[in-house]
């Protein structure tokens, strides 16, 4: 802390003001929210607390941070990403405000170490308060999501074969349909894009019994208000996820072999995707399991099996003759007349209809 200079110092401070002012504000409307909307008093205390809190530890720690604000040279304070300009619902409000209050607090924690050990702490529990908070207030009365009829079809409305400016007319067409379950992909975005697809995406969506699951992040599930998350290998287990989408969301975890199965908890998983079942030019490196391995799964687990990766309407009845209960597609839904192809699919899905156990 000794090496900190003058000049450096007084960056430091104006960020810790930035950010004592962007948390301020997000709190400022979750705190509406819980006079207004909620009408919780103990909830409104604590958010209010937290916002003092916020305020009073800063003013301690620089002895007046707005004289270190420079709003007029700052290159950023006229930048706003689409996504900030839509709010589908109330909820959606709450949830961005949530996560804009986080965001500025781990900003707050992480500076102030520069300067001081205490300050970071304070700001750490104020956080982990915040958190405590957004789950009273978001997670509790969560509904657990319904599940379509098996078997079913899942969608994957991916990214690089839709337009923004389209994507939350494909998922409301995905879901009239047929679709059962629809899940959203995008490797090549980066995440303020994912979120501003994803808050037009679930307003699309609601009402239609249509459960829409997020690839990859479980931070986006909870912040957008979709139903569910699906995770790979590489990314945070399952019980992390949970810790984050909270209780009645689905999660989602592809496997690639019977070792990965084996070594992996399933205790927060609510179903398995399996793959890839035949080769796919969106993974050309996999290399596919066949139905085969659909069967060997089916005799160790009860979860939900969908069979992911080179299914087209010329080969989908195999994995559900192998014990899939879902079958996912993407180019063979995206492709054209999107609700012609969901209901093609559905004609051939419909012939192996089954009643679940």
């Amino acid at each position: 802390m000794d090496s900190i200079s003058a000049e450096e110092r007084k960056s430091i401070l104006r960020i810790l003001d930035a950010n004592s002012n962007r948390c301020a504000e997000g709190l400022r409307v979750i705190e509406e929210m819980a006079r207004f909307v909620i009408q919780d008093q103990k909830l409104l205390r604590e958010i209010k607390d937290i916002r003092h809190a916020v305020r009073r530890n800063l003013e301690a720690l620089s002895g007046g941070s707005y004289l270190y604000r420079d709003s007029e040279h700052d290159v950023g304070g006229f930048f706003s990403s689409g996504s900030e300009k839509i709010r589908g619902s109330l909820e959606s409000v709450s949830r961005a405000n949530f996560l804009r209050a986080e965001e500025a607090l781990r900003v707050l924690e992480e500076l102030s170490k520069l300067l001081s050990a205490t300050a970071a702490e304070h700001y750490k529990n104020l956080r982990f308060r915040l958190y405590t908070v957004e789950k009273s207030i978001l997670s509790s009365p969560d509904p657990a999501v319904a599940w379509p009829v098996f078997p079913f079809l899942y969608a994957i409305l991916d990214r690089s074969l839709v337009s923004g400016e389209k994507i939350g007319e494909t998922a409301a067409d995905l879901a009239e349909g047929g679709a059962g379950i629809i899940q959203y992909r995008a490797k090549t975005i980066d995440r303020a894009g994912k979120r501003e697809d994803l808050l037009a995406v679930v307003p699309r969506l609601r009402g239609k019994g249509v459960p829409l699951v997020v690839n990859d992040d479980p931070e986006l599930c909870r912040e957008t208000g979709a139903d569910g998350v699906h995770l790979g290998m590489s990314d945070p287990s399952p019980r992390e996820a949970r810790s984050v989408v909270g209780p009645g969301k689905l999660i989602g975890l592809t496997v690639h072999s019977l070792r990965e199965l084996e070594e992996t908890s399933l205790e927060e998983v609510d179903y398995l995707g399996l793959g890839a079942i035949y080769p796919t030019p969106t993974k050309p490196k996999v290399k596919p399991v066949g139905t085969g391995f659909i069967s060997r799964v089916r005799t160790l687990t009860d979860l939900p099996l969908v069979a992911i990766g080179g299914i087209n309407i010329f080969n989908l009845e195999e994995p559900l003759e192998a014990g899939a209960d879902g079958v996912a597609l993407l180019s063979a839904l995206l492709e054209g007349d999107v609700r012609k192809n969901c209901f093609t699919c559905r004609q051939i899905i419909d012939r192996r209809k089954k009643v679940r156990e």
